[in-house]
């Protein structure tokens, strides 16, 4: 029976905490006489099978532990003030997860179930647009991150004031729901650049994050429903002018029932990413770019 160690790296852990878990990672392979099979897997571009064996009790906290990850009740150096918000996502009872994100109103979503826990409450927050499956691995997950509460369903708009004081007051989210009857899909990226002959060069970027976006190229991405463009600051006209050629030529020969007729292509420039184009991304950093570039 084969085996194999798997090293999960968040994206804004700390370089000593991923130079420990690659020395675990090591020390198991070394346990196994070297017959393991070693992956690496960053946040967010979890695979499957990586996702069941947790049994659909992933958390992903900010931060760390100074204790070592023992206990999710640990409040360390991801928690100051007893107050924790987790948004719930999964396809399946086996691929479920939470992830911490900022205790603010902007990291809600309508068409989410967020988790907030408070010294004095924990609630299960459910929006408008959250499927009656998101719901209820949200009911179960729950029980893990607050074992010894009672907790108090809300439906998006009936929000108690206590509910947003603990995200420091009410302000603006994400609203926009997902189109009804858009194909479901698996998201594909495509890089696009010139080569020195001349001709297009198109390549498929795997589990693409958005660094993958290469801001010298056009990048093409196949959202299931719409298929954006995406020029970068650096492409050429003819980058540009080609890989718009290219995407109307994907769109003809998809072997499924799409069409030009029915997804359209929808051309943008960096920075100007709407909010159906960053969601197809695991995370995303409006200032990504000003940072780096």
């Amino acid at each position: 029976m084969g085996s194999s160690s798997t090293t999960g790296k968040e994206s804004n852990h700390p370089s000593i905490e991923k130079a420990t878990a690659a020395m675990h990672a090591v020390r198991l392979d070394d346990e196994l006489n070297g017959k393991a099979v070693q992956v690496r897997v960053t946040q967010g571009n979890e695979p499957r099978h990586f996702l069941k064996i947790f049994k659909g009790k992933l958390i992903i906290f900010t931060g760390g532990h100074a204790s070592g990850f023992k206990t999710i009740h640990d409040h360390d150096t991801y928690d100051v003030d007893g107050t924790r918000l987790f948004r719930i996502r999964g396809t399946c009872s086996d691929d479920v997860r939470a992830e911490q994100l900022p205790e603010t109103a902007s990291s809600l979503a309508s068409d989410d179930v967020f988790i907030l826990e408070t010294p004095s409450a924990t609630y299960v927050w459910h929006g408008v647009g959250a499927s009656d499956l998101e719901k209820d691995m949200a009911a179960n997950i729950v029980a893990m991150i607050s074992p010894d509460a009672s907790p108090q369903i809300i439906d998006e708009g009936s929000e108690p004031a206590e509910f947003w004081a603990a995200l420091g007051g009410e302000g603006d989210y994400d609203r926009e729901l997902d189109p009804t009857g858009a194909p479901f899909l698996t998201p594909r990226l495509f890089h696009c650049r010139i080569l020195f002959n001349k001709r297009l060069r198109v390549e498929e970027v795997p589990h693409f994050e958005q660094e993958d976006l290469n801001v010298d190229d056009v990048m093409v991405l196949d959202g299931g429903d719409e298929i954006y463009v995406w020029i970068g600051n650096g492409a050429t006209e003819e980058e540009r002018a080609k890989s718009i050629d290219m995407a109307k030529q994907y769109i003809r020969t998809d072997p499924s029932e799409r069409n030009e007729d029915t997804v359209p292509i929808v051309i943008l420039k960096q920075g100007e990413e709407p909010r159906s184009f960053k969601r197809l991304f695991p995370a995303w950093d409006d200032g990504h770019w000003e940072v780096r570039h």
